[in-house]
Protein backbone atom coordinates (compact mmCIF):
# COMPACT_ATOMS: atom_id res chain seq x y z
CA UNK A 1 0.00 0.00 0.00
CA UNK A 2 1.21 3.57 -0.77
CA UNK A 3 0.87 6.52 1.17
CA UNK A 4 -2.05 8.83 -0.34
CA UNK A 5 -0.10 12.09 0.91
CA UNK A 6 3.90 11.19 0.14
CA UNK A 7 3.65 8.25 -2.08
CA UNK A 8 5.62 6.18 -0.27
CA UNK A 9 5.27 2.79 0.24
CA UNK A 10 3.75 1.64 3.40
CA UNK A 11 2.70 -1.55 5.58
CA UNK A 12 -0.83 -2.42 5.07
CA UNK A 13 -1.73 -2.69 8.74
CA UNK A 14 -0.11 1.06 10.19
CA UNK A 15 -2.67 3.81 11.15
CA UNK A 16 -0.02 6.44 10.24
CA UNK A 17 2.37 7.21 7.48
CA UNK A 18 5.78 6.72 9.25
CA UNK A 19 7.16 9.24 6.80
CA UNK A 20 4.68 12.29 6.79
CA UNK A 21 2.66 11.26 9.70
CA UNK A 22 -0.51 11.67 7.17
CA UNK A 23 -3.24 9.53 8.64
CA UNK A 24 -4.44 6.10 6.89
CA UNK A 25 -7.39 5.51 5.70
CA UNK A 26 -8.54 1.82 5.93
CA UNK A 27 -9.44 0.66 2.05
CA UNK A 28 -12.46 -0.16 1.85
CA UNK A 29 -13.63 -3.58 -0.53
CA UNK A 30 -15.77 -2.93 -3.52
CA UNK A 31 -17.90 -5.46 -4.82
CA UNK A 32 -18.91 -5.52 -8.93
CA UNK A 33 -22.68 -5.78 -8.39
CA UNK A 34 -23.58 -5.48 -12.31
CA UNK A 35 -27.08 -6.83 -11.98
CA UNK A 36 -26.76 -9.47 -14.76
CA UNK A 37 -30.12 -11.21 -16.25
CA UNK A 38 -27.69 -14.06 -16.49
CA UNK A 39 -28.13 -15.01 -12.88
CA UNK A 40 -32.18 -14.86 -13.63
CA UNK A 41 -31.43 -17.49 -15.97
CA UNK A 42 -29.33 -19.74 -13.50
CA UNK A 43 -32.24 -18.97 -11.40
CA UNK A 44 -34.80 -20.05 -13.59
CA UNK A 45 -32.87 -23.05 -15.26
CA UNK A 46 -31.96 -24.47 -11.43
CA UNK A 47 -34.12 -22.62 -9.15
CA UNK A 48 -32.40 -24.06 -6.13
CA UNK A 49 -29.49 -22.77 -7.13
CA UNK A 50 -30.99 -19.10 -7.82
CA UNK A 51 -32.54 -19.26 -4.03
CA UNK A 52 -29.14 -20.06 -2.88
CA UNK A 53 -27.53 -17.16 -3.93
CA UNK A 54 -30.16 -15.02 -3.55
CA UNK A 55 -30.52 -15.71 0.15
CA UNK A 56 -26.02 -15.22 0.08
CA UNK A 57 -26.57 -11.76 -2.39
CA UNK A 58 -29.17 -10.28 -0.93
CA UNK A 59 -27.77 -7.90 1.03
CA UNK A 60 -23.76 -7.68 -0.93
CA UNK A 61 -25.21 -7.81 -4.39
CA UNK A 62 -29.06 -6.35 -4.49
CA UNK A 63 -29.03 -6.68 -8.10
CA UNK A 64 -27.34 -9.85 -8.90
CA UNK A 65 -29.44 -11.13 -5.77
CA UNK A 66 -32.74 -10.16 -6.94
CA UNK A 67 -32.32 -10.78 -10.40
CA UNK A 68 -31.58 -15.07 -9.46
CA UNK A 69 -34.18 -14.60 -7.12
CA UNK A 70 -36.60 -13.82 -9.71
CA UNK A 71 -35.29 -16.21 -11.86
CA UNK A 72 -35.83 -19.00 -9.02
CA UNK A 73 -39.36 -18.27 -8.45
CA UNK A 74 -40.29 -18.65 -12.34
CA UNK A 75 -38.58 -21.65 -12.39
CA UNK A 76 -40.40 -23.28 -9.42
CA UNK A 77 -43.68 -21.63 -11.13
CA UNK A 78 -42.71 -23.23 -14.07
CA UNK A 79 -41.76 -26.20 -12.84
CA UNK A 80 -44.96 -26.67 -11.58
CA UNK A 81 -47.40 -25.38 -14.25
CA UNK A 82 -45.62 -26.86 -17.43
CA UNK A 83 -45.94 -30.86 -16.24
CA UNK A 84 -49.43 -29.98 -15.94
CA UNK A 85 -49.77 -28.20 -18.99
CA UNK A 86 -48.42 -31.22 -20.98
CA UNK A 87 -50.38 -33.82 -19.18
CA UNK A 88 -53.41 -31.50 -20.01
CA UNK A 89 -52.34 -31.60 -23.78
CA UNK A 90 -52.05 -35.36 -23.37
CA UNK A 91 -55.43 -36.26 -22.29
CA UNK A 92 -56.95 -34.02 -25.26
CA UNK A 93 -54.41 -35.07 -27.34
CA UNK A 94 -55.70 -39.02 -26.63
CA UNK A 95 -59.42 -38.00 -26.46
CA UNK A 96 -58.94 -36.44 -30.20
CA UNK A 97 -57.48 -40.16 -31.17
CA UNK A 98 -60.28 -42.22 -29.01
CA UNK A 99 -63.13 -40.40 -30.84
Amino acid sequence: MYCRNCGKEIENDIVQCPYCDTPVLPQKMTIEDSGSKWWGVLGCVLPLVGLILYIIWKDYKPNCGKNAGIGAIIGFILSIVLPIAVYVALIVFAAMLYY
